[in-house]
């Protein structure tokens, strides 16, 4: 018998779990898998993947949702307060991440993670990878380091700025109840 999303929602146990696996980087056996099932509200059901090798360091991670979504989703949130660097966030690999402000464009690649943060968290994913441009990128140092002065300053809830997350996928969500959708 199939169940209807609302007959699972009913029934819905959380679990977690993990295992140890070879690495698909050093082969060494040292590569932990974690997995959690959890119900995130105003998205449903997902499973949620962590692993990393202890050995080499190798990290992934992703989120999955159990319940389908069909519709393509665009979230905008205008950050314009400290408490709002606490809404939860959930990115989906095909997730296209926007911060029109500072013209910040992230698009997916072929090594995007899914992930649960919140808005202060993906800043915080966000100033790590700018930041790590500055070493491959010498001629734009000046440009760069404008781009982490700003960030910082959103993450400190010092300038305002507005959060866009289009995903054609439909799994990525800014939960807030007075978001614009």
């Amino acid at each position: 018998m199939v169940q209807s999303a609302t007959t699972r929602t009913k029934k819905f146990k959380p679990f977690e779990s993990s295992f140890l696996i070879s690495c698909p980087v050093c082969k060494e056996k040292t590569f932990t898998v974690m997995q959690r099932l959890d119900r995130i509200p105003y998205f449903g059901e997902v499973l949620e993947t962590f692993a990393s090798c202890s050995n080499c360091k190798y990290k992934t991670s992703d989120v999955l949702p159990v319940e389908e979504k069909k519709a393509a989703a665009l979230h905008k949130k205008a950050v314009s307060k400290e408490s709002h660097l606490s809404l939860r966030l959930v990115k989906s690999k095909n997730a296209t991440v926007e911060i029109p402000e500072i013209g910040l464009l992230i698009k997916p690649g072929s090594d995007s993670e899914a992930f649960i943060t919140n808005i202060e968290g993906m800043l915080d994913r966000i100033i790590d990878t700018v930041g790590g441009f500055k070493a491959h990128h010498p001629d734009k140092k000046a440009e760069i380091e404008k781009t982490l002065k700003s960030l910082q300053q959103m993450k400190k809830g010092k300038k305002k700025f507005t959060l866009i997350i289009r995903d054609k996928s439909g799994q990525s969500a800014i939960l807030d109840e007075g978001l614009k959708k």
